[in-house]
């Protein structure tokens, strides 16, 4: 990804820095995220998509951009600043998100996955996540620098896959 672009385009932004730690919405960030790989997920089949999380007016929402067609062995991302260009202003940046495409078998963060995080590491509550093209969803911690040390901080949060499974199930019921 251009994590150039990512951060000159969000520390240009009019967005606030600083809130009570409790104010992180740690709870409804994770649940969003879920939500939104269970939709662009199963879309990443020759691409990815990517999105930053944003509360504006007491409601998270992802400014959502997608890249091109991946081809080949040939790394492919998205051009965040699209994304970002959609983040109402005032909007308090929470973290961002991005797929896998199921194609290329991705499995690790890339180095430049890893440098745009980090350099949105001052946002407060800054939270980072990804798919890997098996749909498995993981986060991890923005504060790390090195794709090694990003890789060792992954959590699983469970798989796009199984989200969209029992939906499917219930709209078919």
């Amino acid at each position: 990804m251009n994590f150039l672009v990512r951060a000159s385009v969000l520390l240009l932004m009019a967005v606030p820095l600083c809130c009570d730690a409790d104010e992180c919405f740690a709870d409804e960030v994770e649940a969003h995220v879920l939500e939104q790989f269970s939709i662009f997920g199963p879309f990443s089949t020759d691409r990815e998509y990517f999105g930053f999380i944003y509360r504006h007016e007491g409601v998270i929402a992802s400014a959502v951009s997608r890249g091109g067609k991946c081809r080949g062995t040939q790394s492919c991302g998205v051009r965040t600043r699209a994304a970002a260009a959609l983040i109402p202003k005032g909007a308090r940046v929470l973290g961002e998100w991005h797929t896998h495409p199921r194609a290329m078998s991705a499995q690790n963060l890339s180095p430049e996955d890893v440098r745009g995080a980090y350099n949105n590491r001052h946002f407060h509550c800054y939270r980072a996540f990804y798919s890997e093209s098996d749909g498995d969803i993981h986060s991890w911690n923005p504060h790390e620098s090195s794709v090694l040390r990003a890789m060792a901080s992954t959590v699983r949060l469970g798989s796009y896959r199984q989200l969209v499974a029992p939906a499917l199930s219930a709209a078919v019921q």
